[in-house]
């Protein structure tokens, strides 16, 4: 694939704002068009690639794809077992057709050379192709110019995501006992999440959805959401090309939040070795059927994660968002005593709402963990997956008698500090019924 006009980058240890281009880059490439459907180059890809960029000095061989990516025994035969050759040999070709259509406009390429398994990363010539002119400044007005540049600041961070798929859910290092067998009140709630049988959804934010909320305007219902095809037909978007080219781009992209990534990875710990119990879905790839039938975790609010809509009537503190003042609070239904009847966020508090209630089959459980803000949801997530922190709803909820957390709700308010919120107290608590 490389050209007289490409020349390879350094495999020198990398650092820095070219190890987060690196990544990007392996993002766009793993959610493309021409690879987000297929899992198993999606996996392999993710591996092989931050195999080269933790160890660029590495060889990445057969035998340890095999293993790591897909589950072979470490002595098995490769060539009784071609799984890996082949799944590389459907990369290349995925990757040619990305980066001559999605993704001819990159900076960089990455290429699986053939007869080996280290990627490679090349940088493109300056010289621009014939035939394409450069878009017209004045049909980009401020807001959406804003969202473009946030989107594409973001996508270092959400190249966590990748990361964590590769490190996670194929590493062979993950304690021998689960922390859920040592630490009675993770247990209490997190083995009704993680059972022995099953399957555990984990639904990470859209962060493309909340960047073109910012610019319609609005919120977009669950059923909206569910039609990608129509965010560039939303009501004010009409007379603004722009603005519906910046809804179809943001409608194909699978992009999350640090914190969204950060709980994802707290959560895998928890699984211990027994990965195979966690599923790691983006908010598009889920649906109704999983709602029903598997155990799942929801994380962020409605404006983030369009799914947590179908509990919200089951809650007592329901997520808002003040379009004209552009702030988020939570709305308290029916205020006891000593509580508030809104939980606004600002500069300095922040808020988190986590749900622990049966899934809408009844089948499994469902836990949501929903912050004012991205700060709210890591918070959160981290409270959730903390010994001490979740010990402290045992004292609002005593245990059945399988030492088991009925199911509840719980508000939780922070200071924030640095743009993070370091610590969580609970304000507010609520029983739910079954």
């Amino acid at each position: 694939m490389a050209t007289s006009r490409q020349r390879p980058l350094k495999s020198t240890a990398l650092r820095g704002t070219e190890l987060d281009q690196r990544r990007a880059l392996l993002q766009r490439v793993l959610w493309s068009r021409q690879i987000e459907k297929s899992a198993r180059i999606r996996d392999f890809l993710a591996f092989v690639c931050e195999r080269a960029l933790q160890e660029p000095s590495a060889e990445i061989h057969e035998q340890e794809i095999g293993c790591r990516v897909f589950g072979r025994a470490a002595d098995y035969d490769t060539t009784a077992d071609n799984i890996v050759r082949v799944t590389a040999s459907q990369a290349r070709k995925k990757l040619e057709q990305y980066f001559a259509s999605e993704g001819a406009a990159e900076p960089k390429i990455l290429e699986i050379p053939k007869g080996q398994y280290t990627p490679v990363f090349y940088e493109r010539g300056l010289a621009v192709e014939r035939g394409s002119p450069e878009p017209r400044a004045e049909l980009r007005p401020a807001t959406y110019r804003r969202a473009v540049l946030i989107l594409a600041a973001s996508a270092p961070v959400l190249a966590m995501f990748a990361i964590w798929l590769a490190v996670m859910l194929h590493s062979q290092r993950l304690a021998a006992r689960s922390e859920l067998d040592t630490s009675p009140a993770l247990h209490a709630l997190w083995s009704q999440l993680l059972p022995r049988e099953g399957r555990t959804d984990i639904v990470l934010t859209d962060s493309g959805l909340s960047l073109f909320q910012e610019v319609l305007d609005r919120q977009l219902t669950l059923a909206e959401y569910l039609k990608p095809d129509l965010w560039a037909q939303a009501n004010g978007l009409s007379s603004n090309p722009a603005l519906q080219a910046f809804a179809r781009k943001a409608a194909q992209r699978n992009f999350t939040s640090l914190g969204s990534v950060t709980t994802a990875y707290r959560i895998a710990q928890l699984a211990g070795k027994d990965k195979g119990r966690v599923v790691i879905l983006s908010a598009r790839d889920f649906n109704i059927r999983q709602m029903k039938s598997d155990n799942v975790i929801l994380l962020g609010s409605t404006r983030a994660n369009p799914w947590v809509e179908l509990i919200a009537d089951r809650l007592n503190f329901r997520f808002g968002f003040d379009q004209q003042s552009r702030y988020s609070y939570f709305e308290n239904r029916e205020p006891r005593a000593g509580e508030s009847r809104i939980y606004r966020t600002d500069s300095g508090v922040s808020y988190c709402q986590i749900a622990f209630l049966p899934s809408l089959g009844k089948s499994g459980n469902v836990l949501a963990i929903s912050g004012t803000e991205v700060e709210g949801t890591e918070g959160g997530g981290e409270f959730a997956t903390n010994e001490r922190s979740l010990a402290q709803v045992r004292s609002f909820a005593p245990l059945d008698r399988d030492g088991r957390l009925p199911y509840f709700e719980v508000l939780l308010k922070s200071s924030r500090v640095g743009g993070a919120a370091p610590g969580f107290s609970i304000v507010a608590f609520r029983s739910l019924r079954p």
